[in-house]
């Protein structure tokens, strides 16, 4: 593995080519500066960019209606559905759903029986995330408003403590901070599987034009 960046930086977005992200400055007086930059995966370098490209990225078209909307910008994930929806999440479990020209149509709370669900992996018009506390991936359809279906339990051993999902094509990659192991489910027969093991939790993973990457507590990494 190659060590790209330290543990303190915030915000880490994959995008086609590369990766954002935000590294925290403290100025003179005391207060935090983020700072945005875009890591170039073929090139193997990081170069300065504007927050109003940084935010195009994460929330889509209608960024600007967006940020102008929430509480903040670097915690929440979001993921664009089919149709163009923007589902914003945070670790708090707040939630919001914007349509295409960022207007929200709905915000409140996402909860599984009670439980926080982490994550946003699009799906056409649902989206997979994962519940740490249950052990478990689950998916919700903004539809239905609700749980369509659940891998995993508090019992089961398929996942531990899950912090993070993606999805590439028909697989789904979930971290592990419990096992500290990647591991994928096939959404073709729901096949749970290893993938990939680490020393320590291993917290976010993707992938860029056949480059892997993870973030681990102590930083982000190529493989």
């Amino acid at each position: 593995m190659k060590k790209l960046l330290d543990a303190n930086i915030v915000g880490l977005l994959p995008v086609p080519g590369g990766f954002f992200y935000i590294q925290p400055n403290r100025l003179p007086d005391g207060k935090v500066k983020g700072e945005f930059y875009g890591y170039d995966a073929a090139n193997d370098k990081a170069v300065p960019i504007t927050k109003w490209v940084y935010f195009e990225a994460k929330f889509g078209d209608a960024y600007k209606e967006i940020t102008s909307q929430v509480k903040d910008y670097v915690s929440c994930e979001c993921g664009i559905l089919t149709g163009g929806e923007a589902v914003l999440l945070y670790p708090d479990g707040d939630f919001g759903v914007f349509n295409a020209r960022g207007i929200a149509t709905f915000t409140g709370k996402l909860e599984y029986h009670g439980e926080i669900i982490n994550g946003v992996a699009p799906d056409g018009r649902n989206f997979w995330g994962v519940v740490p506390t249950m052990n478990a991936v689950i998916c919700y359809s903004i539809d239905d408003k609700r749980v369509q279906m659940r891998i995993g339990s508090k019992e089961a051993s398929a996942f531990e403590k899950p912090v993070s999902v993606v999805r590439y094509g028909d697989t789904l990659f979930i971290c592990n901070e419990g096992s500290r192991k990647v591991r994928t489910v096939s959404l073709l027969d729901y096949a749970v599987a290893d993938y990939l093991k680490f020393e320590e939790p291993v917290r976010q993973f993707f992938a860029v034009d056949k480059k892997e990457f993870v973030r681990l507590d102590s930083g982000v990494y190529q493989l």
